[in-house]
């Protein structure tokens, strides 16, 4: 590799460090003017049960990135690649969730009450787990979940 080559290739990474910084910095943004940081569920009073995903949360981390927290589980935190919001302001995230080795889109909307609820949940391959504010497994709708904190 040539002088040129090693400075071309120290100047992209740089590049791609900021630009992951930048889309980082960008989806918390999104998430706290939409109001989505905090702990979220069904019964903020109610113990969380690992794996149960009872107790949501949406937190910075000290790095300065977006977080799913799902139980208060240390284990259970993924990271939130992007958010946007929609004209019909439904929040949608793409959390990356390294122990199913996929990337998901879920969707969100604000409940009349000042709650949240998932509309839908996708995987990059076109596939639901929720749709149209129901699980595709068993047909029942998604909780509304209202603020914990």
């Amino acid at each position: 590799m040539t002088s040129s080559s090693h400075r071309l290739l120290a100047i992209a990474l740089l590049a791609s460090s900021f630009a992951s910084a930048a889309a980082a910095d960008e989806a918390v943004d999104v998430a706290r003017s939409w109001g989505l940081l905090g702990t979220w569920a069904a019964d903020c009073t109610a113990a969380p049960v690992k794996g149960r995903g009872a107790i949501i949360s949406y937190e910075v981390s000290a790095d300065g990135n977006l977080i799913y927290r799902r139980d208060h589980d240390p284990s259970d935190i993924n990271e939130v690649a992007s958010a946007r919001v929609e004209p019909d302001e439904t929040l949608v995230l793409s959390i990356v969730l390294p122990k199913a080795r996929q990337t998901r889109e879920n969707g969100i909307v604000r409940t009349t009450d000042g709650g949240i609820r998932s509309v839908f949940n996708r995987g990059q391959d076109g596939s639901y787990t929720i749709r149209e504010s129901r699980f595709v497994a068993n047909g029942k709708p998604t909780p509304a979940l209202k603020r914990c904190d």
